[in-house]
């Protein structure tokens, strides 16, 4: 209990008492600010202490050579932040993003950055002003914009957008080199992003290869948002996204594409969840789908809802994954959602539930066991102290049946995390 009386005193005294309320943020406005001569730069710093009280049961290795860690509470290495933001000329933006400490990498290493352009004048004044006046171009490496889960979660340390403190546990994200092209629509309040990347978490690939699949195959991603604030007390939002890639090596990518590493630590003897025991950094659908390493063709589409109303909020999520490994076996993963936020005091406070469930289905008997499922629960309390201090308790039940990565197909962890963080 001292530990975590640490954990929320340190919050407390670190934060300057403010409410406000809180507006959902999905893609960033356009950036129509005026340009003072010289580049302006501005700093921002996430830190993040969490502490774990969760059990689990699983089995790994073999019959008789089987193994499995004995978890007990206790606070987990801190997550920092540090990114710089800079605008360097007329509607030509950058920012430069920093991990300090995460739990895949415990030493400092750039995650990534990228330019945002929302004018052409450094070609020359005016310059397609016209196409220009709700266009805006994104180029570098970050998250790519693929449904919108990835506006609700916590990155390394940047939680304060999200409601729980685990994310999702299966999650179409990652952080890699695109381009992305977004053109608005004010007179329907849409939204419609074209985009490609390389796939590749870890740009480093420049040979060629004469194997089956690249490593260096495009991949192709498309979105189109609808959102509206229709009064002072309902707003909808909702998207519909699609990505596909042929021909490569590096399929599993979508769903492997996190550096930051998950929060919890050592479930399923995994200290970075990488090896396909969790969720992030591992190369099979959150060891749902094996073999998926070799993956070579999927298609994927994603549907988002939110709505907020009055001070209640709802997010739903459907994504069907469908594909084949290099040996042309097809998979199938259907994968759903369900989230409800209800914020009291001007949003000062909130209480929040979750439920999602993910299915892979086998049609070529990859997997001896039959269709591997997860089903994950999270029950979360929060507490703005600040506009930029926040504490959360959560309850979570994951449990997955059928998977093979585990003896006997089974594998389940549960427990409460209690997280504080700063963002300034």
């Amino acid at each position: 209990m001292k530990k975590i009386a640490v954990v929320l005193l340190s919050t407390v005294v670190c934060g300057t008492l403010a409410s406000a309320k809180i507006v959902q943020q999905f893609e960033p406005e356009k950036d129509t600010s005026a340009f003072k001569g010289k580049p302006e730069v501005s700093f921002n710093t996430d830190l993040t202490f969490n502490y774990q009280g969760l059990s689990q049961q699983y089995e790994l290795g073999n019959p008789g050579t089987t193994r499995e860690v004995t978890l007990q509470q206790g606070l987990s290495l801190p997550q920092a932040n540090f990114d710089i933001n800079a605008k360097v000329m007329s509607g030509f933006n950058v920012k430069l993003e920093t991990m300090l400490s995460s739990h895949h990498h415990n030493e400092t290493y750039v995650k990534g950055g990228y330019a945002t352009i929302d004018n052409l004048d450094f070609i020359a004044p005016g310059f397609a002003s016209d196409l220009m006046r709700n266009m805006t171009i994104k180029v570098g490496v970050d998250d790519i914009n693929f449904g919108d889960d990835q506006y609700r979660r916590s990155d390394n340390a940047d939680v304060m957008r999200n409601p729980f403190v685990h994310n999702m546990g299966v999650e179409s994200y990652m952080q890699a080199p695109h381009i992305e092209i977004y053109y608005r629509i004010p007179a329907i309040s849409s939204l419609v992003m074209v985009g490609i990347t390389n796939g590749q978490v870890n740009p480093d690939d420049v040979t060629e290869s004469h194997t089956a699949g690249s490593s260096n195959r495009p991949a192709g991603y498309a979105k189109f948002a609808f959102d509206n604030q229709l009064n002072d007390t309902l707003r909808i939002r909702l998207s519909e996204s699609v990505y596909y890639v042929s021909g490569t090596n590096k399929g599993s990518s979508l769903y492997s594409g996190d550096k930051a590493g998950t929060v919890s630590r050592k479930i399923f003897d995994s200290d970075t969840f990488a090896n396909g025991k969790w969720t992030n950094n591992d190369n099979d659908f959150g060891a749902l789908w094996n073999a998926m390493s070799g993956f070579s063709d999927l298609t994927v589409s994603k549907t988002n809802f939110f709505t907020r109303f009055y001070d209640t909020e709802f997010y739903a999520m459907l994504e069907i994954a469908d594909g084949a490994d290099a040996s042309d076996k097809d998979m199938k993963m259907t994968h759903y959602a369900l989230d409800l936020v209800q914020r009291f005091n001007n949003d000062k406070f909130w209480v929040a539930g979750r439920y999602e469930n993910a299915v892979v289905e086998y049609a070529d008997a990859t997997n001896d066991l039959g269709d591997a499922e997860m089903t994950q629960w999270q029950l979360g309390l929060g507490w703005f102290l600040s506009k930029n201090a926040v504490a959360k308790l959560e309850y979570i039940d994951h449990k997955r049946e059928k998977n093979s990565t585990f003896v006997g197909g089974n594998a389940e962890f549960k427990g409460y995390m209690i997280s504080t963080a700063l963002s300034f």
